[in-house]
């Protein structure tokens, strides 16, 4: 249940980047534990990867990622509450030789309701992903990811591969333990694929429910998925996905109560007292439209 799911320049050592991705994601209704309210979840995401290309083959990496969720987090109150994170990516893809490369980014984010705009709105993140590859279609990879939470520091340590099968019908991606995807491609036109993604995200809250003063929103999940791909061109990719969610967490927290630090699944110095009720697991709905550019396409 960690992890805030970051798509980086070659973060899987692929011969392509998507350079833009749409996500939406939609719930059915799922009930309170401690009532018989219910709420979906409703989520959009809007992610781009910018990369500039240097002469020495290194590369700049720049982009945005924009995201939107909202849903019930108190079930005596009919309206939803509504969390947006405004991200920048910024930072450097480096090829050291022919089996080493790097990726090192800044990740400064505004994440919170926007009811208003303060010091607490704002996080500060990094990433590094150091990437080996083994032979042209195995290629090892692992790193680090920190983010200036709400709740305290987050570490997750970061570790992963990229296959692709001679017959390039069977691809594995997997950035563990935040993210993982196996694919089968039938044609030139239409895959089938496994996909699962953790994360955790906080969310400064500017109009508190269940206190007097500042409080906060940690959103988490595991999603194991099932998807079908259609790509209509080479660079326009199309997904239909359907999953479960598995420990579903949107929970408020007072913005004084924090842990010592986050260490991936584990939580050091956690005595926080959550504010609201949690609501169940369920099935899960997602369409996206990617933009892909092949590195090494040919025409």
């Amino acid at each position: 249940m960690v992890f805030f799911l970051f798509t980086s320049l070659l973060s899987h050592g692929q011969d392509y980047v998507d350079l833009l991705r749409f996500r939406y994601d939609n719930t059915p209704l799922n009930q309170f534990d401690s009532s018989t309210a219910s709420t979906r979840v409703e989520e959009f995401v809007l992610d781009a990867t910018l990369p500039i290309v240097l002469k020495s083959g290194n590369a700049i990496i720049t982009g945005f990622d924009l995201q939107s969720t909202s849903t019930k987090v108190n079930p005596t109150i009919p309206s939803l509450t509504s969390v947006y994170t405004i991200l920048i990516k910024l930072g450097m893809n480096f090829n050291f030789n022919d089996k080493w490369s790097g990726s090192f980014l800044f990740l400064p984010k505004l994440s919170s309701d926007l009811k208003e705009i303060s010091s607490r709105d704002f996080q500060y993140g990094a990433y590094v992903l150091m990437k080996y590859a083994k032979s042209e279609n195995l290629k090892y990879q692992f790193g680090m990811y920190y983010n200036s939470e709400l709740f305290g520091p987050f570490f997750v340590p970061l570790i992963g591969l990229y296959y692709l099968s001679p017959s390039e019908k069977l691809e594995i991606s997997a950035t563990l333990p935040v993210w993982a995807d196996i694919n089968y491609r039938f044609n030139n036109w239409l895959r089938a694929g496994f996909s699962f993604s953790a994360f955790v995200r906080s969310y400064n809250i500017n109009e508190p429910q269940f206190t007097e003063n500042g409080e906060y929103l940690v959103k988490s999940s595991n999603e194991p998925m099932l998807y079908l791909q259609f790509e209509p061109t080479k660079s326009i990719i199309l997904q239909g996905k359907i999953g479960y969610s598995i420990g579903r967490q949107y929970r408020i927290y007072d913005e004084s109560d924090k842990i010592t630090f986050g260490l991936s699944a584990f939580r050091f110095g956690d005595d926080r007292e959550q504010l609201n009720s949690d609501f169940g697991d369920g099935l899960l709905f997602e369409a996206r439209i990617l933009y892909r550019f092949h590195i090494n396409k040919e025409e």
